[in-house]
């Protein structure tokens, strides 16, 4: 690339190559004092030129850009997914839906997203995650346009499974920040933008039931044109954000990944091998388990929580209260999962993969608890506290969970993050047959089901040991095994 490039671990004539390219990459120079930076960013040459560490404020390319994008792009492309769930009091009666419809319907909308997400996260290796998550966000603004035409059951179902292969937005999300950030912080960025992007999962509340209130007393357009035209609103916000991330974003810290290809600075890997390895990790599908067990849990709470208020005997709120009570779920995210995260690296500094595990394991039994205290409030000033401490260490499992992601097979992320990521949809596929065959009559039961379910997945994390890193109960040398192309 440049002089300043010379700590990469690569010959004299790769250097030349680089060099002929160079005014498409992004440079870094090593300062008086030994510190490499890009712009005002201190990297890592050692680890691709990845940061060193999390400037909030700053939105500089490549590092900073991403991480902003990352976040920004899974937020939206959350609030058009589960767009429909705090309007289905209104949508339910409108379609003629029974409380078995609007579980079926759910599981829909998570169902599709499990296949995108196998696959996203290999296509990332190969073609770069701007360009995928681009993609799904055009196609997500679609469907949640047409979301304003269903008129039976059968209609609601296919469009929200439609919208739902943008929920394989998170993979990208989680692949782009491991691209940018070192090791050594890598926990908490990968929590912070996939906590922020889940946040729209608690907007959403707030923001549908507010345009529909808007639509319906100030437009006033009747109460079924209403929740219709409230779709325009995050097909919108999804639009925008897409066009700005296209053209002003970097797939790595280098640069976008098919020039780097092209320009021989890193080896093309393909879908194919990223698939193959990462899939191939034991690891990788143990991760998945508990990730079904955190965000698959908050993915059904999402779809859930605004009917339960709404028809639960003990609390007596209309639509509108029931959705605001809901977001309160979804805007822990706001630092929740950044908390798993930092538990995730301190632990890791502390005791190594161990103590990245024990956060682990600390988190998800803590969720599980809470979630059978909360199963049994029938009043909302027991309720709404017990949500929310539930809602922090849901969000704090999956930040823990991908702090540990990273690691398991480095080479081939993509293949690793769409096995762990597709498991969070396969559980809310799973909690939602749950509760349509089992506990339709009884949600409190259900979730005090489910409680049981998280805290014996915790225990999961004493099976999960990584090549070359201490695990729960001792330590494997052998060295990790590195990506080859076939």
């Amino acid at each position: 690339m440049t002089d300043a490039m010379k700590a990469i671990e690569m010959g004299e004539e790769e250097k030349m190559e680089v060099v002929q390219h160079d005014e498409a990459l992004y440079k870094a120079v090593e300062t008086e004092a030994g510190v490499w930076k890009m712009g005002k960013m201190p990297v890592d040459p050692h680890q691709g030129f990845k940061a060193k560490e999390i400037q909030l404020f700053s939105f500089a390319r490549p590092h900073m850009r991403a991480f902003h994008y990352a976040w920004c792009s899974f937020f939206v492309a959350f609030t058009c997914w589960f767009a429909f769930a705090p309007l289905m009091p209104v949508v339910r009666p409108a379609l003629g839906m029974n409380l078995k419809q609007v579980f079926a319907v759910n599981i829909a909308s998570v169902a599709s997203t499990i296949t995108t997400r196998f696959i996203v996260g290999p296509l990332c290796d190969k073609v770069g995650p701007k360009r995928c998550q681009t993609f799904l966000l055009a196609w997500i603004t679609v469907f949640v346009l047409l979301g304003a035409s269903v008129t039976t059951v059968w209609g609601l179902g296919l469009i929200r499974f439609m919208i739902g292969f943008g929920g394989a937005t998170f993979v990208v999300t989680q692949f782009w920040s491991s691209q940018m950030f070192a090791a050594e912080i890598v926990g908490v960025a990968n929590a912070t933008t996939a906590g922020w992007g889940n946040l729209g999962g608690g907007v959403t509340q707030m923001l549908m039931v507010g345009v529909y209130s808007f639509m319906l007393n100030v437009v006033k357009v009747g109460k079924n044109d209403s929740w219709r035209l409230s779709f325009i609103v995050p097909a919108f916000i999804a639009s925008v954000v897409a066009v700005g991330m296209w053209f002003s974003s970097d797939d790595s810290p280098r640069g976008d990944l098919n020039h780097l290809y092209a320009a021989g600075v890193l080896q093309r890997k393909t879908a194919k091998d990223s698939m193959k390895v990462g899939f191939s990790n034991i690891n990788s599908w143990l991760l998945g388990v508990q990730y079904a067990c955190c965000f698959g849990v908050e993915l059904h709470v999402n779809n859930i929580a605004a009917t339960y208020f709404a028809i639960g005997e003990g609390f007596h709120v209309g639509v509108v209260d029931a959705g605001l009570i809901a977001s309160l779920f979804g805007w822990m995210n706001v630092f929740a999962r950044s908390s798993g995260g930092f538990f995730s690296d301190y632990g890791n500094k502390v005791a190594g993969m161990r103590g990245r595990m024990w956060a682990h394991t600390i988190c998800l039994f803590f969720e599980g608890l809470f979630l059978i205290v909360f199963s049994r409030m029938k009043t909302l000033p027991g309720a709404i506290p017990c949500l929310v401490v539930f809602s922090f260490f849901v969000q704090a499992s999956e930040g823990t969970s991908f702090a540990i992601v990273p690691y398991v097979e480095p080479a081939a992320l993509g293949g690793v993050c769409a096995v762990v990521g597709a498991w969070g949809n396969i559980g809310a596929v799973a909690w939602g047959l749950l509760f349509l065959f089992g506990f339709t009559g009884n949600l409190g039961n259900g979730f005090a089901t489910l409680g049981c379910i998280i805290i014996a997945s915790a225990f999961i994390t004493f099976c999960i040991k990584l090549d070359g890193h201490s695990h729960m109960t001792g330590t494997l040398y052998r060295p990790a095994s590195t990506y080859t192309k076939a």
